[in-house]
């Protein structure tokens, strides 16, 4: 994330570096999401009886999504919020925009057939403005997992505590 982040404040110096450094800067935000989600489960999946590793042996950001998912919603919340939703639609954005981490890195695909990318303008002050609540949703799950599984590795949720609670 911190790697988009400095790739935008570079256009900022130098705006006509904005066409050499767009694809750049998604892929750093897309490899971001990618690392946090893996993290997410990597930490925390055992708490929601995952298996090591098997879910995240790959790029695929909607699969990592829905594994990241249960997680948070398993072992870190006790139900769906807003935040959620808007992170989630900004997962699968990304994914289908790039679904196998090959288009934002490569010109051409496995069979070196052109990869087409979508001819848009992309507003980076506004990427950079999202992505630093995805960053910052992302650092929230894990404060919250961490907190939830650090009583002697149970899984301490909020619909657990209130079943103990008198």
């Amino acid at each position: 994330m911190r790697a988009g982040v400095a790739l935008i404040e570079e256009v900022e110096r130098s705006p006509l570096d904005k066409l050499d450094l767009v694809y750049p800067i998604l892929f750093c935000y897309r490899h971001g999401l990618e690392l946090a989600m893996k993290w997410i489960v990597s930490q925390y999946g055992r708490y929601a009886d995952l298996p090591n590793d098997e879910d995240t042996l790959h790029h695929d950001l909607w699969k990592l999504w829905k594994v990241c998912k249960k997680v948070i919603l398993l072992v870190g919340s006790d139900g769906d919020s807003e935040g959620l939703r808007v992170v989630e639609q900004i997962v699968k954005d990304f994914h289908d925009f790039d679904q196998s981490s090959f288009a934002l890195r490569y010109s051409e695909n496995k069979n070196g057939a052109l990869i087409a990318l979508p001819d848009c303008r992309i507003d980076l002050q506004n990427v950079r403005k999202v992505m630093a609540a995805v960053d910052n949703f992302f650092c929230g799950a894990d404060g919250q997992l961490d907190h939830n599984v650090s009583s002697n590795g149970r899984v301490v949720t909020p619909q657990r505590r209130r079943e103990d609670e008198p």
